[in-house]
């Protein structure tokens, strides 16, 4: 692409990583390097881009092969995971070799980036997925046009479950990953009240219809750290958030896992990802971000984010992350990318159909405001 440096893609035999790929390549990017472990699929995947790109195997685990990998990139984008096993590896190399850094996860290493020593001035961005990511973009859009002082969000769907996403999903329960008992990415049952956050000011409700939802689930408060962040930046009053799983199968082993710091991770994993299956079966695969917003004035609003795949819509965010480092517009030094990525361009990036390929994504905005969760059930543990 005709001002933009060479991009490389770890990951990219991945769902999320051969989405950013096909979307970078769409975009014009010529000369993209595909890494990963499979040397079968990144092939198939650099023939079917063209435009010289070229398939190489390398090992997140090595400093040698990401270091080679890294060589002459001007931006390097991380689509492997699981997060909390890979950490800030890609992005150290990356740095080290003087390129800029988009990571689709990392929200939970960006402290341990930015403590690292910098021998080139690089951008780094992290939490450049669908949550964290665009989770966070929606409502910087949205205050933009309307001022915003408190919103809900309900984030979930049916869909397959990788092995990245299952591993990063099960360290959101409470206990279900860490030493301490508590969870990783965020709080459980915790609200953001009158500027600070408010423990277990919620309860986690089963077989409860969540605003923009079509099917009852289990809605499970749980306050992100990027949530968090949108709430004190943003300057709202309460913002709440929900992690809604429809599914039967999935919401069994999810109840399961809580609580275990023990539980054996590669078995949960494993059942997991059967459980996502399972509930799958029959069914159209969805995801969905549901806000409720209150505006500047008072006015109630929703805003509904809904994608058949969220992989592909991660690698699309990725991508646009990637390519806006590529032409020179990130700033120097390690951020989250809802912080530095433009909410407008990303919205028209990510949402509208153009000439090089149709939106991964519908976005709805309506001045009205659903009802809240409503269920007969009794309330969770979660």
């Amino acid at each position: 692409m005709s001002g933009a440096g060479p991009v490389g893609i770890v990951g990219a035999a991945g769902a999320v990583g051969a989405a950013a790929a096909r979307r970078l390549r769409a975009l014009g990017h010529t000369g993209l390097l595909l890494g990963g472990r499979r040397t079968g699929p990144l092939e198939a995947l650099a023939a079917e881009l063209g435009g010289g790109a070229a398939a190489v195997r390398v090992d997140a685990d090595s400093p040698e092969s990401l270091a080679a990998f890294c060589a002459g990139r001007a931006v390097v984008l991380n689509c492997a995971g699981p997060s909390y096993r890979l950490l800030d590896r890609v992005g150290r190399a990356a740095r080290a070799a003087g390129a800029d850094y988009v990571d689709v996860t990392g929200d939970t290493v960006r402290d341990r980036l930015a403590a690292a020593p910098e021998p080139h001035p690089t951008a780094a961005v992290v939490s450049a997925g669908v949550l964290p990511g665009l989770s966070a973009l929606l409502p910087r859009w949205f205050a933009r046009r309307h001022g915003l002082s408190a919103l809900r969000c309900y984030a979930g769907g049916r869909e397959r479950c990788t092995e990245a996403a299952a591993g990063d999903l099960l360290l959101s329960l409470p206990g279900a990953g860490t030493e301490t008992g508590g969870a990783a990415f965020g709080e459980p049952l915790a609200a953001w009240r009158g500027g600070r956050t408010a423990p277990r000011a919620l309860r986690a409700v089963d077989g409860a219809w969540a605003p923009g939802f079509a099917e009852p689930g289990f809605v499970q408060p749980f306050l992100t750290e990027e949530a968090r962040r949108v709430a004190a930046d943003l300057g709202l009053a309460d913002l709440e958030w929900y992690n809604v799983h429809p599914g039967e199968h999935t919401r069994a082993v999810l109840t399961s896992v809580a609580g275990r710091p023990g539980a054996d991770a590669a078995e949960a994993t494993a059942r997991l990802r059967r459980a996502a299956d399972l509930d799958l079966a029959g069914r159209t695969p969805y995801y969905r971000l549901s806000y409720v917003l209150t505006d500047a004035a008072g006015r109630a609003h929703t805003l509904v984010a809904e994608f058949p795949d969220s992989y592909r819509m991660t690698g699309h965010v990725g991508a646009h992350a990637a390519h806006t480092a590529a032409l020179g517009g990130l700033p120097e030094g390690v951020h989250h990318a809802a912080d530095v990525l433009d909410p407008q361009e990303a919205v028209d990036a990510l949402f509208t159909d153009t000439p090089e390929g149709a939106a991964a994504g519908v976005l709805r905005h309506s001045e009205t405001a659903p009802a809240a969760v409503t269920s007969e059930a009794e309330e969770g543990a979660l």
